[in-house]
């Protein structure tokens, strides 16, 4: 086909599941997809990776530099950090339409349009409310200054707005967020396309052959959370919940597997502290994938306790396709695409968002019932194996989108 796509990603490729997900599907129906990104520490200039093309740009991109540019996008609408070498590439290339993934590098991607190059905007979350919850327990003053000045979510708002409008296509991550942008900014249904955090259905591989683990204990009744850790992620809400689960199941233990920053994990360990909770509820950190689809299928119950808000409304981790594959209980918050689609197919409990009484309410439920739960799992998994909610029909989506683009 030889149709170059370009994305461009403000983060580390392979390591983007979204971006790396979409990429190779492309790839795998005959079109050339050439990736933009940062150069992280380690990783080659250039190569390609399973048929896509990398190209990373810049030297050590940590996070400060980050920052500084970050900022200056916030007041010009345009990152020089990927502009100068984006400019280069295109001239190079023969590049038909630049895919930028997430609003910041919008302005920047939209400055290389021209009348036969596509520009498609691949929202992966509400990012104006994200700007809401990700930074509320930090402590750094400075990091607070500098969000409410350059991060305000009105601001990012208005360039949401703008942009969606710019961009011959908009792909959202759920339906929630579609309709989010039709409802508030009034934005044409035709250049609107959902395509969703799903997991492929081969990835039910990692749970036939399971590495050991040794984190969970036969004795435990295991509350699993995997994935990283921050404000919205409702990880406090189930330790809060712990002391009263405790009361109906002694030994129950909630496992947290996974990192964030040191600020938020000393938010966490501090109410572990308070509630007197060091012996129930363990901070694993981050663990091999191998090591981790154990843990999911070790665990009683595996948790999203997200919290409710016009972020997480609007978005939906890959991790819920992943625990619905595990064939294992599945509790989730409130949150409207995670309730959606376990109330669509009765696969797994929802407990009211924020709300730690219910949630402990709800894991008592798995508990006493595990025949009921299991059998929620069993449709958890049909849900995706067999009735769609998965990868193969959301890459299809795509690839349907790009041959309706180049023709």
């Amino acid at each position: 086909m030889n149709t170059l796509i370009c994305m461009v990603v403000d983060g580390a490729y392979p390591e983007d599941i979204r971006v790396r997900k979409e990429a190779e599907t492309l790839v795998a129906s005959g079109f050339e997809v050439l990736v933009v990104c940062p150069k992280k520490k380690g990783l080659p200039r250039e190569e390609v990776v399973r048929g896509v093309r990398v190209k990373r740009i810049g030297n050590h991109y940590a996070t400060f530099k980050k920052g500084v540019h970050d900022m200056f996008e916030s007041i010009f609408n345009i990152n020089l950090f990927f502009y100068f070498p984006l400019r280069s590439i295109l001239k190079k290339e023969n590049v038909v339409a630049i895919h930028v993934h997430d609003l910041p590098l919008a302005g920047t991607v939209y400055r290389f349009k021209t009348k036969h190059r596509t520009m498609v905007l691949d929202l992966h979350e509400n990012y104006p409310e994200a700007l809401k919850t990700w930074f509320l327990w930090r402590s750094n003053r400075l990091i607070k200054f500098k969000n409410s000045i350059f991060m305000r979510p009105s601001k990012w708002r208005r360039k949401e707005e703008k942009y969606v409008k710019l961009f011959d296509v908009v792909i959202c991550v759920v339906e929630e967020m579609k309709e989010k942008l039709i409802r508030n900014f009034s934005v044409n249904l035709s250049k609107l396309i959902v395509v969703s955090n799903m997991e492929k259905k081969s990835f039910v591989r990692n749970y036939e052959k399971l590495e050991a683990q040794d984190l969970i204990k036969p004795g435990d009744f295991a509350i699993t959370y995997v994935g990283g850790f921050g404000p919205h992620r409702g990880l406090d809400t189930a330790i809060e919940a712990m002391p009263e689960i405790q009361k109906t199941i002694p030994n129950a233990k909630l496992f947290l597997v996974g990192s964030g920053h040191p600020d938020v994990l000393a938010v966490l360990k501090n109410k572990v502290d308070l509630l007197n909770l060091q012996q129930c509820v363990v901070f694993a950190g981050q663990r091999p994938f191998k090591e981790v689809a154990s843990i999911m299928c070790s665990s009683a119950v595996n948790i999203i306790p997200h919290h409710s808000n016009d972020h997480t409304d609007h978005t939906i981790p890959h991790k819920l396709f992943q625990i619905m594959l595990s064939k294992r209980p599945l509790v989730v918050s409130s949150c409207t695409p995670l309730q959606r689609i376990v109330k669509t197919y009765d696969a797994g409990y929802v407990f009211k968002a924020s709300d730690a009484f219910d949630f402990a309410r709800t894991i008592v439920r798995v508990y006493q019932d595990p025949e009921k739960a299991i059998a929620r799992a069993r449709n958890a998994f049909i849900a995706v194996a067999e009735k769609g909610e998965n990868w193969e029909r959301e890459g299809e989506k795509l690839v349907t989108l790009y041959k309706q683009l180049v023709n």
